[in-house]
């Protein structure tokens, strides 16, 4: 199955999509490290229409957790989260992948749309290509992006470090995420890693 999803990203052409794709149905499991070891599954759902453009919901279920969705929107050159509640969506899509020739940066400014009000969100990021990978057994292209997020204002913002390698035709394979509270030296970091990916042979 890897295999057909890496071939059928690759009859495209290169562009945000490969390393990101967004196939109804696709089911990842990744093996997520803190203080503890959880698996979280993530399942691709159906495509929906916001407002004119299509975005695609992706949720996430950590073991013993109800699980989040996220809604993304794909563009050639970039994939950006468009809300975390269907009934709140940012006001400007915040980029947490960009391609283009050689290395891509990118600033966003925006309000974090999880209630009425939200907060003050500032991130920075960068991506550049990282050659090629062995992932789930095949070699295939990789780009890194580094994501640096703040939320919220004062000594009760927190701040997200986020370094995550894509695999083509596959999407998120690795990431270590380090989250500190206001001017604190201590952090959480949790490492995320791709153990499996299938179709679910119910989805249309």
């Amino acid at each position: 199955m890897i295999l057909a999803l890496i071939c059928a990203s690759s009859m495209i052409g290169p562009g945000a999509a490969d390393f990101f794709p967004l196939v109804e149905g696709t089911v990842r499991k990744y093996e997520q490290k803190a203080s503890t070891i959880v698996t979280t599954v993530s399942v691709v759902g159906k495509p929906l229409d916001m407002g004119g453009v299509t975005v695609t919901p992706v949720r996430e279920t950590p073991t013993g957790s109800s699980g989040t969705t996220t809604y993304y929107r794909v563009d050639d050159d970039q994939v950006a989260v468009v809300a975390y509640d269907i009934k709140h969506p940012f006001m400007n899509p915040m980029p947490v992948l960009k391609l283009g020739a050689g290395k891509v940066e990118w600033d966003y400014q925006g309000v974090t749309k999880t209630s009425v009000t939200g907060e003050r969100l500032v991130a920075h990021g960068e991506a550049h290509a990282a050659g090629k990978r062995e992932v789930l057994g095949k070699m295939v292209d990789v780009i890194e992006v580094k994501l640096i997020a703040t939320i919220g204002m004062g000594m009760t913002r927190y701040v997200c470090d986020q370094d995550a390698i894509y695999a083509r035709g596959i999407g998120l394979v690795d990431m270590v995420s380090k989250v500190r509270l206001g001017d604190t030296k201590q952090s959480t970091t949790t490492s995320t890693h791709l153990v499996s990916i299938e179709q679910d042979k119910g989805a249309n």
